[in-house]
């Protein structure tokens, strides 16, 4: 009787010193692919950034060297959101504008800075404000506290209506209160 040669069972790499403190598992290095070992980028190279507009449903992708500065990124995007017939409409001056990483961002991207190396391709843009200084860094806007007049009317009085409201929650709490003070009793006995 012939008998069949054993299969080979092939098994994934395991390493069973995981959890082991060496000093060659703390050493980080890069992968030959990584993108930290090249050192720069080409400026000519283009990407697609998406720009949301204040007040505009949706982002304009617009395509720019990484090698344009902020100033010229926002010209480009106000024109291609003209030339695609987007509302509200905007004024054509890239000065009136600021770019800002995100919508939550406070302050906005300096005007000569360049947008590879800002190291976003999701930008927000909105008019700036009238208090910003030249360098394209929004400061804060300053109020003015505005005297009440004796001729105003004085407020309005609460509605009445609030306070019947007010005692049918208490009562119904006081009864979901009960009910289960009644069923502790009852389990009691």
């Amino acid at each position: 009787m012939l008998s069949e040669p054993e299969g080979v069972l092939f098994r994934p790499h395991t390493c069973t010193d995981i959890f082991a403190s060496s000093p060659s598992l703390m050493m980080v290095q890069p992968l030959p692919f990584s993108p930290h070992k090249n050192e720069g980028y080409k400026k000519d190279a283009k990407v697609v950034l998406n720009v949301s507009v204040e007040g505009s449903p949706g982002p304009v992708r617009a395509m720019v060297k990484l090698g344009s500065t902020v100033e010229e990124t926002i010209k480009l995007v106000v024109d291609k959101y003209s030339k695609e017939g987007r509302t509200p409409k905007l004024d054509h001056e890239a000065l009136s504008f600021e770019l800002h990483q995100s919508y939550f961002s406070l302050q906005s991207l300096d005007k000569s800075e360049v947008i590879g190396d800002v190291g976003s391709r999701s930008f927000y843009l909105r008019k700036s404000s009238s208090s910003s200084s030249s360098n394209g860094v929004s400061t804060p806007l300053i109020t003015e506290v505005v005297p009440v007049r004796e001729n105003t009317p004085p407020a309005a009085p609460r509605p009445v209506f609030l306070l019947p409201n007010f005692i049918a929650r208490k009562l119904g709490k006081i009864a979901r209160r009960t009910h289960k003070l009644w069923r502790v009793i009852i389990c009691i006995w």
